[in-house]
């Protein structure tokens, strides 16, 4: 017998793995929205009823002149059963990329890719593993070929990335 019976137990473990791996994979091809709403299912998303960052910032800084804890209250604080604040902390979004140029795919880190609007740092790192793995993106459009980039996300981002020469 070439392989001990613990071996080939071993063996058929790893295969029964790769192809559960690739059965994943080839799902998450063909079912991108599925795929997309499974990785956000946990991530926390904003109610509606709260304001939204550009809200935030269009507001006025002047104190409040009211009496009521609530409405001195920011945001991201809860009147606790006592009538004292509870904060939470809130995730801020990475600020917004601000210069004109367009980002250049081939040599974007994750930090510069996670501020693309759209492009979270999951899927930042999912672009610099596809970079990794097939080498340098031949055009903006080559996005396509990364597992969470469909066409209206290229499109949005067609005009903000180029490809170095």
């Amino acid at each position: 017998m070439l392989y001990s019976r613990a071996q080939l137990r071993l063996l058929l473990v790893v295969a029964a793995m790769l192809l559960a791996g690739l059965g994943v994979r080839e799902w998450r091809e063909r079912f991108r929205d599925a795929a997309l709403r499974l990785e956000r299912f946990d991530q926390h998303a904003p109610s509606p009823l709260s304001p939204t960052s550009a809200e935030l910032s269009a507001a006025p800084s002047a104190p409040s002149t009211t009496d009521s804890p609530s409405a001195s209250a920011p945001p991201s604080a809860d009147l606790g059963p006592s009538g004292s604040r509870i904060h939470r902390e809130r995730a801020e979004p990475p600020p917004p990329l601000v210069d004109a140029r367009p980002l250049d795919l081939n040599r974007a880190t994750v930090d510069e890719l996670a501020r693309l609007p759209g492009v979270g740092p999951s899927l930042a790192r999912r672009i610099l593993d596809e970079r990794e793995r097939r080498g340098r993106f031949d055009s903006p459009d080559a996005l396509r070929q990364v597992m969470g980039v469909g066409p209206k996300k290229l499109a949005a981002l067609r005009d903000l990335v180029t490809v170095g020469e």
